[in-house]
């Protein structure tokens, strides 16, 4: 309440990259003492961090503590890994992170068209792989689960892509406990052309050649886009069957026009993808992981993202079929207390309605 009465309507005033960065930057320098880092889980949980087995997932042979994830996007350099995990989050997923550095799109880039809807083209900013991952072992060891996103440089061709995301999984698969593979971002031109079945199946084969067989220990995911058809995301799900990946994240932004139209026709012809609490974007995702669990039977394993931001929208994404969720906006929109609040509603839940582990939600609505 305090965050959404007074902070949030001032920092709707601000550049929303920069605020985020000057976030990161303050939750960074909690993280060099252990009672800095102790008055940020207070303030963001109201006490300790939530502990209870009944959340407890374990999604491509990794176990969270519970189902929240910081996605891909909100910590690209792993600087503020602890940080969010005193938040509540089980887990974060570091990048994209791709081979060389590349500064992205000309700025500005990110906007908040509504206080918890964000549009950004932010184009794959990235410090490249040797600086992420001097950050990730500034930690040494962690107590929850990191993974890698992987991206590639913006001028790297579709034949050399697999070789690119390649080398990106080569370089941490001693650092990383999942990977997944970011060919849906909307912000680099050609690059969703590669969640094609034939591109696909090359990438998915060089990270693996890249990886050595680990992939037993190292889960590896296809991150989607939202704005593919069925008769795509049935390309990608029999892809990933074929391949004996771990399964899919979905969505990513969505790139639709008529979504960002809504909010004005500065944004409609803007480049970039819409994420955040907009009700069309969350049916959009939602959809596509109920249509992955059903078609499936939850062979393949999904983790949910797009609009998770209450217990009510996780509520959604989980009994359509995912078994983890990952907020990035929702970070922006609720508040550093999103995952505590999240993780509460979820056992108020269980709670009320006698169930004993998540499980028991993951795809109810298509069982």
């Amino acid at each position: 309440m305090i965050y959404k009465t007074f902070l949030r309507p001032v920092l709707d005033r601000l550049d929303s990259e920069a605020w985020h960065l000057n976030v990161k930057g303050l939750m960074h320098l909690c993280e060099f003492t252990g009672f800095t880092l102790r008055i940020l889980e207070f303030a963001a949980n109201g006490g300790p961090r939530i502990r209870d087995e009944k959340l407890a997932v374990r999604v491509g042979g990794v176990s969270f503590e519970n189902p929240l994830i910081v996605g891909a996007g909100w910590d690209k350099t792993a600087r503020a890994l602890r940080a969010l995990y005193s938040l509540g989050f089980a887990g974060v997923e570091v990048g994209s992170v791709l081979k060389r550095p590349q500064r992205g799109n000309p700025k500005p880039r990110q906007f908040m068209v509504t206080p918890d809807v964000c549009l950004n083209s932010l184009g794959l900013n990235s410090p490249g792989m040797e600086a992420v991952f001097q950050n990730l072992a500034w930690y040494g060891r962690l107590d929850m689960p990191v993974g890698i996103n992987l991206g590639i440089n913006s001028d790297v061709s579709h034949e050399d892509a697999p070789q690119a995301y390649a080398a990106v999984a080569r370089k941490f698969r001693d650092n990383a406990t999942y990977f997944s593979l970011n060919v849906s971002s909307p912000n680099t031109p050609g690059l969703r052309e590669l969640q094609d079945r034939e591109h696909l199946q090359t990438i998915i084969r060089a990270v693996k050649e890249s990886l050595g067989g680990l992939l037993v220990d190292k889960p590896l995911f296809v991150k989607i886009s939202p704005d593919l058809s069925t008769e795509q995301i049935d390309d990608i799900i029999r892809v990933v069957i074929d391949s004996g990946i771990s399964g899919v994240i979905a969505t990513n932004t969505t790139n639709s026009s008529s979504v960002k139209g809504k909010y004005g026709a500065r944004w409609k012809g803007l480049s970039g993808g819409i994420s955040g609490n907009d009700f069309e974007y969350k049916e959009l995702s939602t959809s596509i992981i109920s249509h992955i669990y059903s078609t499936t039977g939850g062979q393949v394993e999904i983790i949910g993202v797009g609009g998770v931001c209450d217990t009510d929208s996780a509520l959604e994404k989980l009994r359509a079929g995912a078994k983890a969720l990952q907020i990035v906006t929702g970070l922006r929109g609720e508040g550093l207390s999103v995952a505590s609040s999240i993780n509460k509603g979820l056992l108020r839940f269980m709670d009320r309605n006698g169930i004993k582990n998540l499980g028991e939600i993951t795809g109810s609505y298509n069982k």
